[in-house]
């Protein structure tokens, strides 16, 4: 498809672009219509694992490119790439941190899938995509904040990381959101822009990033604009990192989302002439 505009979009799903509690994109749909009519690539960045994003943009068609796992593996055209530790790596890792801090330690690669679909509060079929890990693993336990530090020492200890997503602490590798935000920059580069207008394709990409957690932080820190969407259920929000183009989204979820996102298109494109301003406040 080609591109009009040398602009690509970078969105944390959970709490994002996917309301917390219904998982519903529903109020985004005038900025991601807009998307679609700009041509502007839109691509995935999740904890998720790639079944998930996969089955996610087969029933939605939102995405042009998926980054799952943390940035553990990307996929854009059908070529995958994955970047993240072995799982037998993974798995010893969690089990030295079971043994040595004080509360229990499980993970959607040792639980069953009906409990995963508890912890979640997904249907089962879903939890049994979120299961399918190959380079990342949320834990499912109740840490004090000794415990956290010491599985972040551990898997440090084994080149891996602890990071913070919106329901959980995901053991991970040392890839993160925005080294394969900056790997998929250079895939579209090749991928999209050779479609683009001749004037076009020299041109680089200028990115919008969006997300919640402080997992999302290194994709906020890479993007030309980064917003941050607040949290559902806390009252006060505080910038989660220092970045000249910052923005926190007026409200939470898709909602927030659609208003961040065509503000921006506003901004460096200008003003949407089919978009009726009092619409999109009123249906978010």
């Amino acid at each position: 498809m080609p591109q009009s505009r040398a602009i690509a979009i970078f969105t944390d799903l959970d709490g994002t672009l996917l309301d917390h509690d219904t998982y519903s994109w529903t109020d985004a749909r005038p900025a991601l219509d807009r998307l679609k009519q700009l041509s502007i690539p839109l691509i995935a960045v999740s904890s998720k694992t790639l079944a998930e994003l996969e089955h996610i943009n087969q029933t939605s068609g939102l995405f042009d490119g998926l980054i799952g796992e943390n940035g553990g593996v990307i996929a854009l055209n059908g070529n995958v790439e994955q970047y993240g530790p072995a799982s037998e790596t993974v798995d010893r890792t969690r089990e030295e941190i079971k043994s040595a801090v004080t509360v229990p330690v499980e993970s959607f690669r040792t639980v069953s899938q009906e409990i995963i679909a508890t912890e979640t509060g997904l249907p089962l079929e879903d939890a049994i995509r979120a299961g399918q890990r190959h380079c990342s693993d949320p834990l499912i336990w109740q840490p004090a904040a000794k415990d956290i530090a010491l599985a972040r020492k551990i898997a440090e200890k084994h080149d891996l990381t602890l990071v913070k997503g919106g329901r959980f602490h995901t053991l991970c590798g040392p890839s993160s959101k925005g080294q394969a935000m900056r790997r998929m920059v250079e895939r579209l580069s090749v991928t999209w822009l050779e479609d683009a207008p001749e004037n076009k394709r020299q041109q680089r990409f200028t990115t919008i990033a969006l997300g919640d957690s402080p997992n999302d932080i290194p994709m906020l820190a890479e993007a030309d604009y980064a917003v941050q969407i607040p949290s559902k259920h806390d009252k006060r929000t505080v910038a989660m990192l220092d970045h000249p183009n910052l923005r926190i989204a007026p409200r939470p979820g898709p909602a927030g989302w659609n208003k961040a996102v065509n503000d921006i298109l506003d901004q460096i494109i200008g003003p949407d002439p089919n978009t009726n301003k009092n619409s999109e406040v009123l249906h978010g």
